[in-house]
């Protein structure tokens, strides 16, 4: 079918480039109104207390011969948790010497490949070798510090699993790493799988004076069963955001329709 002319294009060209701006601008902001509804329905993780809020943590997690198979579950089921968290964060893994499995500011679902290695106890790995099954906690805790100011994070923060059974003549650089983490204010969550009192006592009465706690894997993971069960807030972000989509494609449709040629009425 033939186009039908018309004399007087150049009329149009103007209209036609503000037009063009209008459909990009709305478009953009239909794309950030999607974008803001996406993340306001996002939901957090199932462990919320195990990684500070606002920070960028890096993981610490024991893997010497004194964690128990039972430990060693519950590290997997936390892994998995974490992995499914849309956190960012790094992971040392450590027995007597530490390991970098992975950097600061990787994403959580980069964890899920290392699961595996906790299922069963034995399971091979590229660093069980360099392991001799001694536990080292201050190699950990001075790795993790070393990969947060490598990597130039200003908000970094640590968390270390572990059954807390250090050598006790790594007492004194221990209390040295620890002292360092208060003095850079780099906050540390120490997690204890199943430890002695003795052992949690030394890590407290370290921690006595602030920078860091110390906690259990079961009390970091679950809620606590006497708390009145927590009111979830009215979703304000996704409503807003829901509205202003709406609104955008009510102007969309409204500024930017196709033109409508009525039949011309007899004079």
């Amino acid at each position: 079918m033939s186009a039908i002319p018309y004399g007087d294009a150049r009329a149009l060209v103007r209209p036609e480039r503000r037009t063009l701006v209008m459909r990009v601008a709305l478009a953009a902001l239909l794309a950030g109104a999607l974008a803001v509804a996406w993340i306001a329905a996002r939901p957090g993780g199932k462990h919320p207390g195990l990684l500070p809020r606002g920070k960028s943590p890096v993981v610490a997690i024991d893997m010497s011969w004194s964690v128990s198979y039972d430990n060693y579950a519950q590290i997997e089921n936390t892994l998995s948790d974490l992995a499914g968290s849309g956190r960012r964060l790094g992971l040392v893994l450590f027995s007597d010497i530490a390991y970098e499995a992975l950097p600061p500011g990787t994403q959580a679902s980069e964890l899920r490949p290392y699961l595996r290695f906790f299922a069963r106890r034995g399971v091979r790995n590229p660093w069980g070798d360099a392991f001799s099954g001694g536990t080292r906690i201050w190699s950990a805790l001075d790795l993790a510090h070393k990969m947060l100011r490598r990597d130039r994070i200003s908000n970094g923060s640590v968390v270390l699993i572990s059954d807390l059974a250090d050598a006790p003549n790594d007492r004194a650089q221990l209390g040295q790493t620890l002292a360092s983490f208060a003095r850079d204010s780099i906050p540390i969550k120490i997690v204890g799988l199943d430890p002695t009192p003795e052992d949690a006592g030394l890590f407290k009465g370290a921690l006595a004076h602030g920078g860091g706690s110390v906690t259990t894997l079961e009390d970091a993971t679950r809620p606590a069963r006497h708390k009145p069960a927590k009111v979830t807030a009215f979703p304000v972000a996704l409503v807003v955001a829901g509205i202003a989509l709406a609104l955008l494609l009510g102007l969309n449709e409204h500024t930017l329709a196709a033109l409508s040629f009525g039949r011309r009425r007899p004079e």
